[in-house]
């Protein structure tokens, strides 16, 4: 059963998609008429009230063009969930295509927040994690900024960090614009449980009281970026914990950081490398979706 449409309201749509397909040249009354094939009254009726209502502007010379209220819009878009909408299907089908467990996080304000998460996080974790928060402080957020432009990573560095920083800035900084250049990073898998930013992060959100948390912060090393890597080697196996890479905005700003969990202590560079291929691809399609 076809759901029932409103050509009315059709009629609006056309015109302010018209407009929108031509900003830079304000139409008149007859050619979005001509255009659209509708009559002249039809056309002025609807021009007139999307120009009441801010959507459409009129200049002196009875010509038309897209208005502020458009603007509102727009940005509601950009920064609500129709943005993340955008993102999801090629987030899914990622997942889909490797088999793998994939993250979708942002940062919002003082948090990194987990949007979406498809597959076992690793062997025995079975938790959602969707919308979960981590506080974004050194040294967790990097894969979150790297990024992002230089004063929002200085502004990350200058948070207080969670655990000392055993790496300078510039050995920091070092890292961050060889993930630039590489548009990736890939974290090691250390052997262990999990690595030292999964435990940080894990006991963060532990629900353990918080001078419980800042004492057994106190026992964790230092953070030295040892886990991550921004290229891969010739041949041979690679411990492989996670693979990330941005989703930029209209704006070039890092809107979402898409993760692939492999949790591997041996992976071929060859499968690294075509993991990072559908990564990059899968990125690049989203920032695409989203204007970038």
């Amino acid at each position: 059963m076809t759901e029932r449409q409103s050509p009315p309201t059709a009629r609006v749509v056309q015109v302010l998609n018209l407009l929108g397909d031509t900003p830079h040249r304000r139409l008149s009354l007859t050619e979005v008429a001509e255009r659209l094939g509708l009559s002249k009254p039809t056309c002025l009726g609807i021009l007139t009230t999307l120009v009441d209502s801010g959507f459409v502007t009129r200049d002196a010379v009875k010509t038309y063009g897209l208005g502020p209220a458009q603007l509102r819009l727009g940005w509601a878009a950009e920064t609500g969930l129709a943005a993340l909408d955008l993102v999801r299907p090629h987030f899914r089908a990622l997942h889909e295509r490797l088999g793998l467990a994939c993250v979708l996080a942002a940062v919002h304000g003082e948090h990194l927040v987990v949007l979406d998460r498809l597959g076992t996080l690793a062997p025995g974790d079975h938790r959602d994690l969707v919308g979960e928060r981590f506080p974004f402080r050194p040294p967790l957020g990097l894969i979150n900024v790297a990024w992002d432009d230089d004063e929002a990573v200085r502004a990350w560095l200058h948070r207080p960090a969670l655990v000392p920083l055993a790496v300078d800035a510039a050995g920091t900084w070092e890292l961050i614009r060889a993930a630039r250049e590489s548009g990736y990073i890939v974290e090691r898998h250390t052997g262990a449980v999990a690595t030292p930013n999964t435990v940080l992060a894990n006991l963060e959100v532990s629900g353990l009281s918080t001078p419980v948390v800042e004492e057994l912060r106190r026992h964790l090393p230092p953070a030295d970026w040892a886990e991550y890597a921004t290229e891969l080697p010739a041949d041979g196996p690679f411990p492989v914990a996670g693979l990330s890479a941005p989703v930029h905005d209209r704006h070039g700003r890092q809107r979402y950081t898409l993760t692939i969990l492999a949790n591997r202590p041996n992976v071929a560079a060859a499968q690294c490398r075509a993991w990072l291929a559908d990564l990059l691809a899968t990125t690049r399609a989203a920032t695409a979706a989203l204007g970038g």
